[in-house]
């Protein structure tokens, strides 16, 4: 999945990392989830949402319009990073 693979680089240079770990990966961050293993997971953001594609768009837009008050700041991401981004943590299995 050349999107996926796009949006792992991505994700990989960007303060992500700081924060969540992915197994087999650079990010070793210890703030936020891991997210080795997202997609088996029901909920987003502490249960705030749903885990779906859609959700986790607007999730990584903007993290404060799912869960207001929440760590996770708005990355300031363009729309097609944030679409590499998603396609990258929809592999995540």
């Amino acid at each position: 999945n050349p999107a996926g693979r796009a949006g792992r680089d991505l994700f990989l240079k960007t303060t992500c990392v700081n924060c969540h770990r992915v197994a087999g990966t650079t990010a070793v961050g210890v703030f936020g989830p891991g997210l080795t293993r997202l997609m088996t997971r029901e909920t987003i953001a502490a249960g705030a949402a749903p885990n779906t594609p859609e959700k986790l768009r607007a999730w990584v837009t903007d993290p404060q319009t799912i869960k207001p008050g929440c760590l996770m700041p708005d990355m300031q991401l363009r729309s097609d990073e944030v679409d590499l981004i998603v396609a990258y943590l929809l592999t995540l299995k």
